[in-house]
């Protein structure tokens, strides 16, 4: 019998190692049932070390991506990761303002994991002012949040209040995810919507190669809401779907990868 997928949208760059960007989000978004669209926004030369090279994509070219995409497919979600410049998020803002009846994750990519900046300067005031505003969800990690914010987070009992903070600056429903923070023996991720506060905890996997877990993250939820799941729902599926990858991580070369098609478990 024949099954429909929804259709999901990823706006990023392109991960030459597989492990992260456009790559991770296909393999997410085909992993948890729906067809995956996509719009390249860079091109990087990289691999789970670092990034050695970026090649931006024209903004005009990022809004024929768009153009031809949103024309042929229902686009149920959509999520954006790496944009790169003040240019592409004008373009990419201006497609949502269209299309408001897309669900949009944003998930703000600014430096990547190895250190390399993944959004120039300019482009940060243009992210939260043009694009921030139509999202549905916003998901920065703690350092992302604390560029957003202008105040670090160092501690556990700082993740909800932060996450308030966030929501009351941007207006939009915040998953801050807390994996980083010093010596936890849980990963846990604060959801507000404005109303209530939802935490989501998972152990710590210690000797895990983190590489591409923010855009597989991110992809999940959007691939959750594409499927009917309410905002608390998909971040709590998501999240379990990203400690899968972890737990059932796969080799590849000299390390170990997220593995998208786990095992499941019973």
């Amino acid at each position: 019998m024949k099954k429909d997928f929804p259709i999901t949208l990823t706006i990023a760059g392109s991960d030459s190692g597989g492990g992260a960007g456009v790559q991770a989000d296909l393999k997410t978004f085909s992993s948890l049932a729906t067809f995956g669209t996509t719009v390249f926004t860079c091109l990087t030369a990289q691999n789970p070390d670092g990034v050695s090279g970026i090649s931006e994509i024209s903004p005009d070219f990022v809004s024929a991506q768009l153009k031809a995409v949103s024309e042929y497919f229902p686009i149920k979600a959509a999520k954006t990761g790496m944009l790169y410049s003040a240019n592409i998020i004008e373009a990419v803002a201006e497609f949502f303002y269209e299309n408001p009846d897309i669900q949009l994750v944003v998930d703000p990519v600014m430096v990547a994991t190895s250190g390399a900046k993944l959004l120039k300067d300019d482009a940060i005031l243009t992210l939260t002012k043009d694009l921030l505003p139509l999202a549905k969800l916003i998901t920065p990690n703690l350092d992302e949040a604390s560029l957003l914010l202008g105040e670090k987070i160092h501690q556990y009992d700082q993740l909800v209040p932060m996450a308030e903070k966030l929501f009351e600056k941007y207006q939009i429903p915040i998953l801050l995810k807390g994996g980083h923070l010093p010596n936890a023996t849980e990963a846990t991720d604060v959801l507000f919507d404005g109303k209530s506060s939802y935490l989501f905890s998972k152990p710590f996997l210690k000797g895990k190669n983190t590489h591409g877990t923010g855009c597989t993250y991110s992809a999940a939820i959007t691939s959750f809401l594409s499927h009917g799941k309410n905002l608390p729902e998909a971040v709590g599926s998501a999240k379990e779907y990203l400690h899968l990858t972890l737990e059932d991580e796969i080799k590849t070369g000299p390390i170990h990868h997220l593995n998208h098609f786990p095992e499941p478990t019973n």
